[in-house]
């Protein structure tokens, strides 16, 4: 099958470098360029079959709190991201979008690389659908304060080490993995 537009052909280009950390993440990453290899839209929310997402960690400059958002459809804290637009030409640009839109903090350093990878299946459109979530982590500016924009969910820095109740495991591990990575330099 042919590639598709961007960020589907960034998607397979990044899926395909990427090294996987454990067999856990090398499984879902196979998964998802299984998915853009037979989906020329699997980037696109109107993908029948679940779409490639992206997420992203954003912590604050000293790498002590995350930026997390209420999303209301699924009722608990999660981090930044959402859907790759038609617009974005990467995977990142996409990442970058999503967090400085549901943030509504500029100048946000986003890593050239993702960090890893998710699978979870959420309401999109109507419909539940899987999506395939690269996830990236991102340094806010220092002093950066959350101001999301009109009907936008709520966003608030928590520290890293009290996440709140209804952060999910996903949520837990990209956060987890951010720091560590942060920490590694």
């Amino acid at each position: 099958m042919t590639e598709g537009p961007a960020p589907h052909a960034d998607a397979l280009s990044v899926l395909r470098r990427w090294q996987a950390p454990d067999a856990r993440q090398e499984r879902l990453r196979e998964a998802f360029v299984e998915h853009l290899l037979a989906r020329p839209d699997g980037t696109g929310r109107g993908c029948d079959r679940g779409h490639v997402t992206v997420g992203v960690a954003v912590l604050d400059s000293a790498g002590t709190s995350v930026l997390l958002t209420h999303h209301r459809g699924m009722g608990r804290w999660v981090q930044l991201g959402g859907h790759c637009e038609p617009g974005d030409p990467t995977l990142r640009d996409a990442a970058r979008r999503e967090a400085a839109e549901e943030s509504g903090i500029a100048g946000l350093e986003v890593a050239a690389a993702p960090l890893r990878l998710d699978r979870y299946d959420a309401r999109c459109d109507g419909r539940g659908l899987p999506h395939l979530d690269v996830q990236f982590t991102a340094t806010a500016p220092p002093g950066a304060v959350p101001e999301p924009g009109p009907g936008g969910d709520e966003a608030r820095w928590f520290p890293v080490e009290a996440l709140p109740e209804s952060a999910d495991e996903g949520t837990r591990a990209l956060v987890r993995d951010a720091v560590a990575a942060v920490t590694r330099g």
